[in-house]
């Protein structure tokens, strides 16, 4: 059985090798079209330069594709 922990670990293992975001729920919304640039912009400076602040900024700018 996996446990939280588990799961977790292996999110953070698989960003940190990779380099990508898993899950970032501004990113979902925006391709989704809940929110548009300005919103998701707005949430990106709110997390300053961060590395999640950073990757909302990247895909605001359509710098990251999946």
């Amino acid at each position: 059985m996996i446990s939280l922990l588990d799961a977790a670990n292996f999110v953070e293992t698989i960003e940190t090798r990779q380099g990508i975001t898993i899950s970032a729920p501004e990113e979902i919304g925006y391709i989704n079209g809940f929110i548009d640039k300005d919103e998701l912009m707005i949430s990106a400076k709110a997390y300053g330069k961060s590395p999640y602040g950073e990757h909302l900024k990247a895909v605001a700018e359509g710098k990251v594709r999946y």
